[in-house]
């Protein structure tokens, strides 16, 4: 079987409720639980991008904009928008949205890194991704800079 050299990437959408057991005691989520569902939505989007698992390597910054409280529903929206051989940056937007309305507030974006992996946890090659809109081509120079700063982060480590 060929690999496929070229794909569009798809996005991919996740849900939750906030319950008291995820928030402080203002009563608004944890950040730590808001990155874990980052986390996971970004890993699906990696996947079904490269169709190989995928493991987290780094993730950009998060600023929180706007707060989440208990009751309230996230919407999370990931889609990869670079790739390099083995690795891709996936943007995650998160999302406030009402239950009972169709207002949706945007409450923070975060950029993760991911590497495909095989059975062995060896890093796996990725199809290149596809460029279709101008936005891809924004997102695509936006994620170039993050993997670039990831893979910088790393050396400086192994110095040190």
């Amino acid at each position: 079987m060929e690999t496929e050299v070229e794909r569009e990437a798809v996005e991919v959408i996740n849900t939750e409720l906030v319950f008291p057991t995820h928030a402080n005691h203002y009563g608004t989520i944890f950040g730590g639980r808001v990155l874990e569902l980052m986390d996971l939505t970004a890993a699906l989007a990696a996947m079904r991008f490269a169709k190989e698992d995928a493991v987290t390597a780094s993730i950009d910054a998060v600023d929180f904009k706007k707060p989440i409280k208990v009751g309230d529903i996230m919407e999370l929206k990931a889609k990869v928008i670079n790739t390099g051989r083995t690795s891709m940056v996936v943007r995650v937007e998160v999302y406030r949205v009402g239950k009972f309305h169709s207002r949706r507030d945007s409450t923070c974006v975060g950029y993760l890194v991911f590497v495909a992996v095989g059975a062995n946890g060896e890093p796996r090659e990725v199809p290149k991704l596809k460029l279709v809109t101008d936005e891809d081509k924004k997102y695509w120079d936006i994620g170039e800079r993050i993997r670039q700063r990831s893979k910088e982060r790393k050396k400086r480590e192994e110095v040190e």
